[in-house]
C-alpha cells in the first residue's frame, strides 16, 4: 500500500473519479409504424309497427221525421193504401255521420310505424300493401278498403302514397324516423254490425 503520507490523498481522490464515470452510454432507439383501419358496415332496417290495430266506431241513433203522408177518399174495400209522400228508397234523410252516408271515410293513423338505420344513401323506401276488404267472418258483409297509404309524420295528407323515402338516422331510438298509414274505408257493402278483420304490411328497404 501507500506508504507516503503525501500519496494517499491523490490516489483516493483519482479512485472517486474513476467511480463516477460510466463504463458505457446507453443509447434509446425508437421505431414506430402507422395501421390504417378499415370497418365495413353493412346496411342496417330497423322497422317498428303494431301488431293489431283496432279501430272502433261510435255507435249512432239517428231519426228523421218528414213533413207528412197523404191518403184521401179510402173506403172500406182498400186493404193497402199508398199515400203521397210515401218512403222511397230517395226520400230518406241522409245520416248526420258521413261514414253512414256511403261517401268513404279517410282515417290518419298517426305514428303506426316508425324506421331507422344504416344504408350507403342515408335513406329508406317505406311501402305498403293490404286487403281491398275488411271482412265479416259470419256474414257476406265487407267494408271497402278504398284508400291505404303512407306519410312522414306531419306531412301533408296529399304527400301520401303506396310508398314514402324516409331518412336514416342512425339506428339510437331516439333518432327513428315516424310515420301514418292513411285508411279509406267505405261502407257502401256494410250489412251487419260486429267485427271486420285485414291485414296490412309495411316493408322498409335500404338503398
Amino acid at each position: 500500500m501507500f506508504k507516503s503520507p503525501h500519496l494517499r490523498p491523490i490516489a483516493l481522490a483519482a479512485a472517486m473519479l474513476a467511480a463516477s464515470v460510466p463504463v458505457s452510454v446507453i443509447a434509446s432507439r425508437t421505431a414506430s409504424g402507422t395501421s390504417t383501419i378499415y370497418v365495413s358496415v353493412p346496411d342496417v332496417i330497423i322497422l317498428d309497427y303494431f301488431s293489431n290495430i283496432n279501430l272502433g266506431l261510435v255507435g249512432q241513433t239517428e231519426s228523421h221525421g218528414h213533413d207528412f203522408c197523404n191518403q184521401v177518399a179510402i173506403d172500406g174495400r182498400e186493404q193497402t193504401i199508398d199515400g203521397s209522400w210515401e218512403l222511397g228508397t230517395a226520400s230518406p234523410a241522409d245520416a248526420n255521420l258521413a261514414a253512414l252516408r256511403g261517401s268513404d271515410i279517410t282515417l290518419t293513423l298517426r305514428n303506426v310505424w316508425a324506421v331507422r338505420g344504416f344504408s350507403s344513401s342515408g335513406k329508406a323506401t317505406v311501402s305498403i300493401a293490404g286487403d281491398s276488404f275488411l271482412r265479416n267472418e259470419s256474414s257476406s258483409s265487407s267494408i271497402g278498403v278504398s284508400k291505404l297509404q303512407l306519410k312522414l309524420d306531419g306531412a301533408q295528407a296529399s304527400s301520401g302514397g303506396r310508398s314514402v323515402s324516409a331518412d336514416l338516422k342512425g339506428i339510437q331510438k331516439l333518432n327513428a324516423t315516424t310515420g301514418d298509414v292513411l285508411m279509406g274505408l267505405d261502407f257502401s257493402n256494410t250489412t251487419v254490425s260486429g267485427d271486420y278483420t285485414g291485414t296490412i304490411t309495411i316493408t322498409a328497404v335500404t338503398f
